[in-house]
C-alpha cells in the first residue's frame, strides 16, 4: 500500500510539473523573437490538469465469522413395524333362497313345585269345658257356676276360670277344694258370654282384679246365654258348665 501511494504521489508530481514548463514556454519564445525571426509557431493546447480522484481506500477485510459447529443428534433407533396380522374373512354362509330356517323352540321350564307347608298340629287345650245344664231363676240372680274336675273324676281346684263378652272385659274365679267356682252376671246386661279355663297369671286387672277378656286360655271357650224373662220358652239365668282337665 505505501509503495504504491508513493508512485502515486511521484506520478501528480511530474505531471505538474509538466503543466508548469508548458506555461512557461510561451514566454521564452516571445522574448527571442526580435532576435531570431523564427516561424510563428501554433502553440499547443494547453492541457487542463484534470483533478486526480483520490485513491479509493479499499474495504477492509471482513473477518469470516467462525462457523459454529451444529452437534449432529445422533439418530433414534426406530422400532421395526409390527406385522399385523391380516384379518381374513370369513364367508358367510349364504342360505338358499328355498330353505326356511325354523326357530329352535326352547324347552319350557316346568314350574318349581312349592312344597304346601304342612299345618302345625296346635296341641289341644288341656281342659276340655261343656254345658251341663241352663234353668231359670225369678229371684234377680244370673250367672255362671260350675265344676272342674280331673279326668279320673276327682275335684281340680285352684284352677281359673274366666267369663267375658264383646263388650265387656269380664271377670275371673278359681275353683275351690271341690271344683266348685262361680262367677256372677247379675250386675252385668243379659245377653251371649264366653266361659273358658285361663291362665290366672296373664291376664289383666281392673280396679285390682283381674279380667278374662286377654288371658291365654287353657280351654275351648263355651258360649253362654243370659235372658231377661225367667219364664217360657229359652228362658235362662243361671249356666251349668263343666272342665274336665288331665
Amino acid at each position: 500500500m505505501r509503495i504504491r501511494n508513493r508512485i502515486l504521489t511521484l506520478s501528480v508530481l511530474i505531471l505538474t510539473g509538466a503543466m508548469v514548463a508548458c506555461s512557461f514556454l510561451p514566454i521564452a519564445l516571445r522574448r527571442q523573437a526580435p532576435l531570431t525571426p523564427t516561424p510563428t509557431r501554433t502553440l499547443k493546447p494547453t492541457f487542463t490538469a484534470s483533478a486526480t480522484s483520490s485513491p479509493t481506500p479499499l474495504p477492509s477485510d471482513t473477518p469470516v465469522p467462525t462457523p459454529t459447529p451444529t452437534p449432529t443428534l445422533p439418530p433414534t433407533d426406530t422400532p421395526p413395524p409390527t406385522d399385523t396380522p391380516t384379518i381374513t374373512p370369513v364367508p358367510t354362509d349364504t342360505p338358499l333362497p328355498s330353505a326356511t330356517l325354523r326357530p329352535t323352540p326352547r324347552p319350557t321350564r316346568r314350574p318349581t313345585a312349592t312344597p304346601t307347608p304342612r299345618p302345625t298340629k296346635v296341641p289341644p287345650p288341656p281342659f276340655t269345658g261343656s254345658i251341663v245344664r241352663g234353668y231359670t231363676h225369678c229371684g234377680g240372680y244370673a250367672g255362671v257356676t260350675g265344676l272342674v274336675k280331673h279326668a279320673n273324676g276327682g275335684p281340680y281346684p285352684g284352677v281359673a276360670v274366666g267369663v267375658w263378652s264383646d263388650v265387656w272385659q269380664g271377670r275371673v274365679a278359681v275353683s275351690e277344694a271341690n271344683g266348685k267356682f262361680e262367677l256372677s252376671l247379675t250386675d252385668v246386661p243379659v245377653g251371649k258370654f264366653k266361659v273358658a279355663v285361663v291362665r290366672l297369671e296373664t291376664c289383666s286387672r281392673r280396679d285390682g282384679l283381674p279380667t278374662a277378656m286377654d288371658c291365654q286360655r287353657l280351654s275351648n271357650v263355651v258360649e253362654v246365654v243370659t235372658t231377661a224373662h225367667c219364664t217360657g220358652t229359652g228362658a235362662n239365668q243361671v249356666t251349668e258348665v263343666h272342665f274336665v282337665g288331665p
